[in-house]
């Protein structure tokens, strides 16, 4: 599958066949976790994939009707704007690789940390967020659907709201950015919290670069830290696109004033093409 099919065929799977994860799918996951552990500015967020007994108690969730879930993957970053996006970027990169693995998965931000009991947390780290993964349970496939719907997961926000010219501050029309226009439509479908969308993209055709702006939507998600993950996700579809067209860059991060701000946008990264 290329990446964009699998980012069209990924979803928030919210009924699990109650079962592990098969011995090949999950040494295939922990490989392409440990192999791709380092991200953005090459920090390392080392990410473990814990199995839960049925015979244990289930995970307490805040997000809808979940169930048959008891395999989960989740690491810690640093409580800071930079390592919660790092950690989306890395994690995003896990649930792809599961959904070409035939693995379904659902973001989860809210939970009982003292769930997780195997992950120790240091002094100044936290969980950001989580994925459950596991096998969709398909004989009851009206309840994905009903919760879709009622969370509106399948609406995304069109270009005009999302993309502009980075000097004229007008909506970027994909004619302007033939090539990575792609990249763009990849970042319009990614996941966020409540589909809330909380990323603006300015292009800069002088400079040949992508601005990446995070606009805070929900105070409940921004509070939470939870648009800082939603933006790595976003950042990891714009990339995983752009490579597989063969359109090199880099991520990098300007410093204060280079890149100008707006009132209420906050400058996250740049993709600067090659």
């Amino acid at each position: 599958m290329s990446i964009k099919e699998i980012i069209k065929s990924r979803y928030s799977c919210r009924t699990y066949i109650q079962t592990a994860l098969k011995p090949a799918d999950k040494e295939n996951l922990e490989r392409f976790i440990f192999e791709n552990c380092r991200g953005l500015e090459d920090e390392t967020v080392n990410f473990r994939i814990i199995e839960k007994n049925d015979s244990e108690k289930q995970l307490k969730l805040n997000y809808g009707m979940i169930q048959g879930h008891n395999t989960y993957v989740l690491g810690t970053s640093k409580s800071s704007i930079d390592s919660r996006v790092n950690f989306g970027y890395l994690l995003e990169k896990v649930v792809l690789k599961a959904t070409e693995t035939g693995i379904s998965t659902c973001w989860i931000g809210y939970f009982d940390y003292g769930f997780f009991n195997e992950i120790s947390i240091e002094a100044g780290f936290e969980i950001p967020a989580l994925i459950i993964a596991g096998y969709s349970e398909e004989k009851q496939p009206y309840l994905d659907k009903f919760v879709r719907f009622a969370i509106n997961a399948t609406k995304r926000t069109g270009w005009d709201k999302l993309f502009f010219d980075n000097k004229l501050r007008t909506p970027l029309n994909p004619e302007q950015v033939r090539k990575y226009s792609d990249s763009l439509e990849m970042v319009r479908l990614a996941p966020s919290s409540g589909n809330t969308q909380p990323w603006r993209v300015f292009f800069d055709e002088a400079e040949n670069e992508f601005h990446f702006f995070k606009k805070p939507i929900s105070k409940r998600y921004e509070s939470r830290g939870l648009h800082d993950v939603d933006m790595g996700i976003a950042l990891s579809h714009f990339e995983l696109m752009s490579l597989q067209n063969e359109l090199s860059g880099k991520w990098l991060k300007h410093a204060n004033g280079i890149v100008k701000t707006m009132d209420d946008l906050q400058y996250i990264r740049t993709w600067k093409c090659f």
